[in-house]
């Protein structure tokens, strides 16, 4: 249980720990964890599994929330389409709800720009308003962020 008490740390070592250590080895492992669902998404390794969906699977094999597995899949598919953004996950530039703040509007041309103004920006932040996000990626941008994460549950799966 030792691992969990942190009583003997002095303070210095206790934050330089919580922000440099632990939370870039979370963003570390975010930006990993969405390149993976992208990749077994985008080669459908969940069908041979017996999921009949990458939700499904990562609800019944993973054992994510609902939450959990909408966010990060739609991350994915918006960082497989945009491969700058696991960099920018990993380095802790963007957070996952950036990435999905920025998802429908995304271009290959206002990419940089998009991502600039919402690097280090917390939802609150008027760079991730969704009013002052343009609309820039157009239809297709639309329907590509409301393309559906198929939602149903293999049976006897959890």
């Amino acid at each position: 249980m030792r691992a969990y008490s942190l009583k003997h740390l002095v303070d210095s070592v206790l934050l330089r720990n919580l922000a440099v250590v632990l939370v870039r080895r979370d963003c570390a492992n975010t930006a990993t964890l969405l390149a993976y669902i992208a990749e077994v998404d985008q080669r459908r390794l969940y069908l041979p599994a017996g999921y009949p969906s990458m939700y499904a699977y990562c609800l019944g094999e993973l054992h994510l929330s609902e939450d959990e597995a909408y966010k990060r899949i739609r991350a994915a598919r918006t960082a497989r389409e945009y491969p700058v953004l696991f960099d920018e996950v990993a380095g802790g530039r963007l957070h996952l709800t950036a990435v999905l703040l920025l998802a429908p509007h995304l271009t290959s041309g206002n990419l940089g720009e998009l991502v600039a103004a919402a690097t280090h920006k917390g939802r609150g932040n008027r760079a991730l308003d969704r009013r002052a996000l343009p609309a820039a990626g157009g239809a297709a941008a639309r329907r590509r962020d409301l393309a559906p994460v198929r939602c149903e549950v293999r049976a006897g799966a959890g």
